[in-house]
């Protein structure tokens, strides 16, 4: 079972991003806890070490002046705000104290001279009860048997530490900063080569024409990458364009011959007597016509790729053009007991080349009649949109797969739903999209909302201002 760390909605740039603030704010945070263990372990040694060495000299002190000494030298040292002392008898009662308000508050130990041990000092930390303060208290037995008490609160060692923590806050913020500069570099000399390149590729699996591939930022592995790629392309590109120009070529070449031998069949078909050669000669044409029809299509959609298709315009009716087509469809749709209508009644007047028009329509309407189903329903539809005017076949058939709907309009391409029964070799709809194209219109295909079929389209414009280097 794979882990995803990011759903695949989130971009790129903002997982590189993410993942340097999370390793950021870790790698602080670590900095902080190693920096806050070795600190409180030095300054609570430090701070023993402070306690210790006071508490002796004062402990000097008293056996050289007793308690006006001490009062003196701890008001002299300016301990007043985060260090006390006091003096206790034999027996716990307070002989002298110097406590500040901020040491203020703490309990002190009450144990008697003969529980301290006099070889050493003793050391208790006591915790204050209303805030999180500490303090550290050393005690010795003096040469008389009063007991010194010298203590220190770790007000100082807790400023440092938050001192030490703000500056390590700030250095790993500068850091990021710092770190924003490879994401940078990685952003637009990766990522927006790579983004770049995906259009290019998406613009050329779609069909239509882009830039041609280059990155001159980016990072040397994806140069080579492109490169590599492009030399790929080109090679497709150079065996694609070989094998259309010997399409054409053939096509071309075969329409005499077939002329020819479609000519003696007529002649062999109209003077024998022989009945048998009769009906070899008609099948011999029949097929010769389809091969012919084969090569017109070939040639009429490689004219049109180069938008070098003549048109014949003239002024039509596109219901009256419908209404032909529908008639004469209609007996083919009865024989597979499919219902066939027009739904558009209103004359609607364009100037297209009649004949071209009516092939493309033709050939919706043969891939609709060959992909539905006995009982389905094919309806024609004349839509009316601002500046154009689209002729829609709508079928109750099997439907497209997603990645059918843009390739499907490509040479030798057939959809999912065709077997070897089915006729045709993939060349209707681009013959389709090659007179929509040729009269600067639009050409597209979808499933139905209700998923019982799919709908293709032609849209033309209304107005005659298009391209007129078609018209000759």
């Amino acid at each position: 079972m794979s882990f995803k760390l990011f759903p695949d909605r989130i971009p790129s740039v903002w997982r590189l991003g993410i993942l340097l603030v999370i390793l950021m704010i870790f790698s602080n945070a670590l900095s902080i806890i190693a920096a806050n263990l070795a600190l409180r372990k030095d300054l609570g040694g430090i701070a023993r070490a402070v306690v210790l060495d006071d508490l002796k000299e004062y402990s000097v002190f008293y056996r050289h002046g007793g308690l006006t000494e001490i009062r003196k030298v701890f008001a002299a040292g300016k301990h007043e705000l985060d260090q006390a002392i006091r003096i206790t008898s034999p027996d716990g009662a307070l002989l002298f104290e110097k406590i500040s308000p901020s040491v203020s508050g703490f309990n002190w130990p009450t144990i008697s001279s003969a529980e301290i041990n006099p070889a050493r000092a003793s050391l208790t930390k006591i915790s204050h009860p209303q805030n999180d303060q500490k303090l550290l208290i050393g005690s010795e037995k003096l040469h008389d048997g009063n007991v010194i008490w010298f203590g220190r609160t770790d007000r100082e060692d807790r400023f440092y530490m938050e001192h030490i923590r703000n500056r390590i806050w700030l250095a790993g913020l500068i850091s990021m900063g710092f770190m924003c500069l490879p994401l940078w570099w990685f952003v637009s000399h990766v990522l927006k080569p790579i983004k770049n390149m995906m259009l290019s590729v998406s613009s050329l699996a779609a069909g239509k024409p882009s830039d041609p591939l280059t990155l001159p930022n980016a990072a040397p592995e994806l140069k080579a990458f492109v490169n590599a790629f492009k030399e790929g392309l080109d090679r497709i590109a150079a065996l694609t364009s070989e094998l259309q120009s010997a399409n054409d070529t053939l096509a071309h070449e075969l329409r005499t011959p077939l002329a020819r031998i479609r000519g003696n069949l007529e002649s062999l078909y109209d003077h024998t007597p022989n009945q048998a050669a009769k009906l070899a000669a008609a099948k011999g044409i029949e097929e010769i016509d389809r091969a012919a029809h084969l090569i017109r299509s070939i040639l009429t959609i490689r004219a049109g790729e180069h938008q070098a298709l003549i048109l014949h315009l003239e002024k039509t009716d596109l219901q009256e053009l419908l209404q032909n087509l529908t008639d004469l469809y209609l007996p083919s749709a009865e024989l597979r007991d499919i219902e066939l209508s027009l739904t558009s009644k209103d004359s609607l007047v364009v100037t297209i080349d009649r004949q071209r028009l009516a092939q493309a329509i033709s050939n919706l309407l043969d891939n609709a009649l060959a992909y539905t189903p006995s009982g389905g329903k094919i309806e024609i539809r004349l839509q009316e949109e601002d500046t154009q005017v689209r002729v829609v076949v709508t079928d109750t058939g099997y439907g497209l797969d997603e990645n059918e709907v843009i390739r499907i309009w490509e040479r030798h391409v057939r959809g999912s739903a065709a077997n070897a029964l089915t006729e045709g070799i993939g060349l209707g709809l681009c013959l389709v999209k090659s007179i929509a194209k040729a009269h600067q219109g639009t050409w597209g295909c979808k499933n139905c909302s209700d998923q019982s079929g799919s709908e293709f389209w032609i849209s033309l414009p209304l107005s005659n201002d298009f391209v007129r280097q078609y018209i000759k």
